[in-house]
């Protein structure tokens, strides 16, 4: 297998209609359903409908933005890299990431854990692979750190499995920052402690109550679904912000060491009889063993 450098991507293509080289009908026909699997796994990530017909808008092209630089026969092994776009929407990553990379890897990353993927995405990719046959295949490689990932009938298949397994999953309450907002269209982006990012549709009467939630923890009521591991999305139907009081056990600002052990009146170490209870005996052990088996 050939070696990628870093930004680069490999997709080898294998099929019947493959073993020496690839036509370009078929080659126009990956290329197409592989560019709609992207752009469907990055509506359905953000909750919106997927299968849009009509031209590309501008987040659409920009997931999709890589450039062909090379192309092997022996099968067909395309080198892609991906095309840094300019656009002012606020919900592209932060950084130095094109959002087609970035999308490129989490579809593969969730392709490679088995995890749930919207049906609309396996569609793409199952037609993808078929471009070259009903054997048909094709090969991912992000970097020479991270294995191939295959993408056949099998993977598709086991994928398709997990989807329907968690179909019937409604999530009603997401909690979390809420530390995206776009008002055209009304949508926000809550991301759980745990990790996961909800991107979550609200009605336009919201708007002006969820732009003073903005970068505060809130909670969340509607009908939601689990896309994967690390995505859901969500209609949202009610969204408050989460009051968090903090005690006077807790300061802002750090305290030295000595005025802790002073406020608790300790003058020296105490050992290991400061953590038992004096009062404690063989009588008690055997009143809370009793209690423990007779749970």
């Amino acid at each position: 297998m050939n070696e990628v450098d870093h930004g680069q991507i490999s997709l080898t293509i294998k099929g019947a209609r493959a073993e020496r080289g690839v036509s370009l009908s078929d080659f126009e026909s990956f290329i197409d359903n592989f560019l709609a699997a992207l752009r469907d796994y990055d509506r359905a990530g953000r909750g919106e409908p997927t299968r849009k017909s009509g031209h590309p808008d501008r987040r659409a092209e920009a997931v999709t933005a890589f450039r062909l630089i090379g192309f092997e026969t022996g099968s067909g092994v395309a080198t892609i890299e991906p095309e840094l776009t300019s656009t002012d929407d606020d919900q592209f990553p932060v950084g130095d990431v094109p959002l087609s990379l970035a999308t490129l890897r989490a579809l593969a990353d969730d392709l490679a854990a088995e995890r749930s993927v919207p049906e609309p995405v396996l569609d793409a990719l199952g037609k993808a692979c078929r471009a070259v046959g009903a054997d048909g295949s094709m090969s991912i490689v992000m970097d020479v750190a991270t294995p191939a990932l295959i993408v056949d009938n099998g993977l598709l298949d086991r994928v398709a499995l997990a989807q329907n397994a968690s179909a019937d999953g409604e999530v009603r309450f997401v909690s979390g920052r809420l530390h995206l907002l776009d008002l055209e269209p009304d949508r926000l982006g809550i991301r759980t402690a745990s990790g996961v990012e909800w991107s979550c549709r609200y009605h336009e009467a919201f708007e002006e109550h969820v732009k003073g939630l903005l970068d505060h923890i809130v909670w969340a009521e509607g009908t939601g679904t689990l896309t994967s591991s690390l995505r859901g999305s969500m209609a949202i139907e009610r969204i408050e912000r989460v009051e968090i009081e903090q005690s006077s056990l807790f300061t802002s600002a750090p305290v030295a060491d000595d005025e802790l052990l002073k406020r608790q009146g300790l003058t020296e170490p105490q050992g290991l009889d400061a953590l038992s209870d004096p009062q404690w005996d063989d009588d008690t052990d055997d009143v809370y063993l009793a209690a423990l088996l007779s749970k």
